[in-house]
């Protein structure tokens, strides 16, 4: 047993015949109000904050295609970002971009390197390069796949070397030479580091002329998902994401979806499947390109790896509405078309492989369907904009396939005349939708609005799909991921489960966050190029995740202490009393607990210091502790720790 959990209890015992002013609460097993969503805890994914590119996406190249471009203000100097060149100094000759006979027109833009003299050597710095420093972490006795697409020009008439190296040009790994033809071809090799460093990859030149190069790629041989066309996940990454237990992943976003400015900038999912080199990047809403490395089969495969429903969000034929945009909506007729790729984008998830989109997704390595359930039209969109194109794809969509769940969008606030318009023309003409709801409000709002969902209609179904509790920001502009925003986040889903007949669905957003790169704060994980953060909040939302019920048991609570929040519920043998405590005072609580055996049960505890946060120097500052409790003739002391979220869990039978 946990000590402290241990000493919390034995005193909670020693106090039992004093504790006539204890908290009470008392529930009955067998009384229960309502059947709870099966689908309640899910996760969100979108590339923000090189969520994806740089994050659970295995590639360690950065810009390997040279397509960098920022869509506001392009200059040809974007095509080199994450790239050095002339390396070794001792060299002459050039590195020009190009877009004449590409390897693709998907992928049109490539880099020229001419050696006039010397051994030319130009290398791709990883993420987080420094001038000391490469950015591509290896790891000792690690394998990785290194392949990129060459073309000689001119008769280029020597040999070109890829090599893992330092920064200054020393090898890491067993070095490898090529010929090159005067034809795009692929170019593969398998180093096996023999040293922890952080290294580059690079291209040395040995002879004069010209060489193109187009679609490096540098990726774990033994990352997640290996033989998927994309070549991998990070592991580590995954693992966090499955120990969420979610029962959804939404993807892949977010104004990652609706694209920004301009109509080129549409995240058109056809462009993220197939081949890695014949994908089209695209600029991304946060500032950097989107490889598509990470494009929708691979959405698809994570999904159906951890065990969860996949659940797309197809752009409206609006960009995003909360930006300043350059190009007009889709035309209703230009919506009409664009209605087939929600057609097609159904029929690639769950087509028979003798239909076109069927037959890519076999091909690509799945030729069983995915079995898509759920489909969101439009992220935090709203107005007769957004509805009068709404309301042609989701008729499009049901007419073609009636047993696909639609989500609507309520726009992206909690309150006012925007949400109220949107739930009146919901109920009127789309009720079977279920109403995707966003809000990132501070933490006392959370804990002001724990029943929000109790005076909802009951016939109506919310997908709570972005929320996450924001406190002031640090010294260092961060809002904080401390215990007190993950605790009013705990409180709120008290309502939630209370209300999971309403509340289909719901995601802490955002989920990812690479360390000194993000664009957004706070995050769920956050991780660097070799470790993992798990935070209060994610501790919070796996302890909820973990111990979902079926239906909502009735419970009553009699407390001095207006700030320790409560649900019951359970499952067919299995019951859960979750409590928590958002104040500064510890409770001394008496549990009466009807139609419950006697005996042990497990008590999970996630408490600290108010403003306590996780740091990569110390991981486990806030962290779940486990104990033993015992129920005795239907009744349990237990000290409730200020600041504090306790789980209960009884065995029913």
């Amino acid at each position: 047993m946990n000590l402290r959990c241990f000493c919390a209890l034995l005193t909670a015992l020693l106090m039992l015949p004093a504790m006539a002013g204890a908290s009470t609460l008392t529930a009955d097993a067998n009384v229960t109000t309502v059947e709870m969503s099966d689908t309640l805890y899910g996760i969100f994914f979108e590339d923000i904050s090189y969520a994806a590119d740089g994050g659970i996406y295995a590639e360690l190249l950065q810009n390997r295609s040279f397509e960098y471009e920022d869509i506001l203000n392009p200059r040809v100097t974007d095509h080199y970002q994450g790239w050095a060149f002339n390396l070794a100094g001792n060299a002459t000759g050039t590195a020009e971009v190009m877009t004449e006979n590409p390897l693709n027109d998907k992928n049109p833009t490539y880099i020229r390197v001419t050696c006039t003299s010397g051994e030319y050597r130009f290398a791709n710095l990883g993420y987080q390069a420094t001038t000391l420093s490469g950015g591509i972490p290896l790891e000792e006795g690690r394998s990785y796949r290194c392949s990129v697409w060459m073309r000689g020009v001119d008769g280029f008439d020597g040999q070109v070397e890829i090599a893992l190296t330092k920064r200054g040009g020393k090898a890491v790994a067993v070095p490898k030479r090529f010929s090159v033809t005067g034809e795009w071809q692929k170019y593969e090799v398998t180093f096996k580091a023999v040293h922890t460093e952080d290294a580059v990859l690079s291209f040395i030149l040995h002879g004069t002329g010209s060489v193109d190069f187009d679609m490096a790629t540098l990726i774990p041989a033994d990352a997640y998902g290996a033989d998927w066309p994309n070549g991998g996940l990070r592991g580590d990454l995954v693992q966090a994401l499955k120990g969420l237990n979610p029962s959804f992943l939404r993807f892949p976003g977010g104004c990652v979806t609706e694209g920004s400015y301009y109509r080129s900038n549409f995240y058109n999912w056809k462009d993220s499947v197939g081949p890695i080199e014949e994908r089209a990047e695209n600029f991304n809403t946060w500032g950097y390109m989107q490889s598509y490395g990470l494009g929708y089969f691979e959405y698809f495969m994570l999904a159906e790896a951890i065990g969860t429903e996949p659940l797309p969000v197809v752009h409206s034929g609006l960009l995003c509405q909360n930006r300043e945009t350059h190009d007009e909506p889709l035309t209703l007729e230009e919506t009409r078309a664009y209605a087939q790729d929600l057609l097609d984008l159904i029929e690639f998830a769950n087509g028979d492989v003798t239909t076109e989109w069927g037959a890519l997704r076999a091909s690509m390595g799945h030729p069983e369907p995915f079995n898509l359930k759920y489909l969101g039209i439009g992220n935090e969109n709203w107005g007769e904009v957004y509805w009068d194109r709404f309301d042609i794809l989701y008729r499009t969509v049901k007419a073609a396939y009636p047993e696909i769940e639609i989500i609507s969008s309520a726009g992206p606030w909690a309150e006012g005349d925007t949400p109220r318009y949107a739930w009146s023309l919901i109920r009127r003409k789309y009720p079977d939708t279920i109403v995707d709801e966003h809000y990132y409000m501070s933490g006392d709002w959370y804990l002001n609005n724990v029943g929000r969902y109790d005076s909802y209609p009951r016939s109506t179904r919310v997908f709570v799909g972005e929320y996450a509790a924001h406190e002031p920001a640090l010294s260092n502009g961060r809002r904080p991921n401390n215990l007190y925003s993950a605790l009013c986040e705990a409180a709120y889903m008290t309502g939630l489960e209370r209300n999971s007949d309403v509340v289909a669905m719901a995601a802490y957003a955002p989920l990812l966050a690479r360390d000194g790169m993000q664009q957004w704060t706070p995050n769920l994980i956050w991780f660097n190029a070799r470790e993992v953060l798990l935070t209060p909040n994610y501790h919070v939302q796996q302890m909820f995740a973990a111990t979902v019920g079926d239906h909502v048991v009735e419970s009553a609570m009699d407390s001095r202490n207006k700030r320790i929040y409560h649900v019951v519920t359970r499952t067919e043998d299995r019951l859960y009393v979750k409590l928590v405590n958002v104040s500064a005072y510890g409770d001394d609580m008496i549990i009466n607990l009807a139609n419950v055996p006697d005996g042990m049960g497990v008590c999970t505890m996630l408490n600290g210091e108010k403003d306590a946060v996780n740091t990569f120097q110390n991981k486990d500052c806030v962290a779940p502790q486990k104990s033993r409790v015992t129920l005795e003739n239907g009744s349990l002391a237990l000290e409730l720790p200020p600041y504090s979220v306790v789980i209960l869990s009884f065995k029913l039978k």
